[in-house]
C-alpha cells in the first residue's frame, strides 16, 4: 500500500508543485499526496492541486479569531487552541504517513502536535539551523545582515523534523547559499533559495518516507 502525503500550504504553493512534479515523475517511491490544507482560501496552491486531482481543504485561523480584539490575549488564546484542535481532526482524516509543511505560515503547536499520532512532520525553514528561527522573513534578514557586516555570509535553508519548540527540529536536508555583499539584489537572493527550496523538500520528502513506519 502507497504511502499517504498531507501537504499544508498558506500560499502560491511553488514547493508543492515541486513535490507534485516528483510524484508525477516517480521520485516519491510511489507514495501519494492525499490532500492538501491550505491556511487561506486564497492559496494560489489550492489550484495547483486542484489541476492535479488532488483533494484540497481550507482550515483559516481567521474564522476562529474573527470578532475577537486583539487586546483579548486570552480569548485570541482560546479560540488559537481550538483551531489546532480541529485543525488536527482535519489532518487526520487523511491518514497520512507523513506531513509536510510546504509554505504553511502557522506555528504547528502543542495542541495540533500531541493529537496527530506521532506522524512525522516536515517543514521547509529558509535559513541554517539557528539562524533567523521563528520568523517568516529569514531571506530579507540574511540579506540584510550580509549588507550591513558587509561580509559574506553562510545562509540557505533547511527541512527539518517539526517539534514544539519553533525550527528546533533535527534537520534532515540542509542547503547552503553564500552571500556576497553588494554581489546581488534581495529579489535575486530570494530567486536562488526558492531553487533550492524546491529541490531539499523533494530530498527531505523521500529521506523522511524511507523512515516512516
Amino acid at each position: 500500500m502507497s504511502k499517504r502525503i498531507t501537504v499544508l500550504i498558506s500560499g502560491s504553493g511553488s514547493n508543492l508543485q515541486a513535490l507534485i512534479d516528483a510524484q508525477e515523475n516517480g521520485l516519491l517511491g510511489g507514495a501519494k499526496i492525499c490532500s492538501v490544507v491550505s491556511s487561506s482560501k486564497n492559496a494560489y496552491g489550492l489550484t495547483r492541486a486542484t489541476n492535479h486531482n488532488i483533494p484540497t481543504r481550507i482550515h483559516s485561523l481567521y474564522k476562529y479569531t474573527k470578532g475577537i480584539s486583539k487586546d483579548d490575549k486570552e480569548a485570541r488564546h482560546l479560540a488559537r487552541v481550538q483551531y489546532e484542535i480541529e485543525l488536527a481532526e482535519v489532518v487526520k482524516q487523511d491518514e497520512p504517513d507523513l506531513i509536510v509543511c510546504a509554505g504553511w505560515l502557522l506555528i504547528l503547536g502543542k495542541d495540533f502536535l500531541r493529537r496527530i499520532n506521532n506522524t512525522p512532520i516536515l517543514n521547509l525553514h529558509p535559513a541554517l539551523p539557528g539562524q533567523f528561527d521563528g520568523t517568516t522573513h529569514a531571506i530579507e534578514m540574511a540579506w540584510q545582515q550580509c549588507q550591513d557586516t558587509n561580509k559574506p555570509l553562510v545562509a540557505g535553508c533547511m527541512v527539518h523534523y517539526v517539534i514544539e519548540a519553533v525550527d528546533k527540529g533535527e534537520p534532515i536536508v540542509i542547503k547552503e547559499l553564500t552571500i556576497i555583499p553588494g554581489k546581488e539584489t534581495l529579489e535575486e537572493y530570494e530567486t536562488r533559495v526558492h531553487a533550492v527550496e524546491h529541490i531539499a523538500i523533494v530530498e527531505a520528502t523521500v529521506k523522511a518516507l524511507q523512515y516512516a513506519s
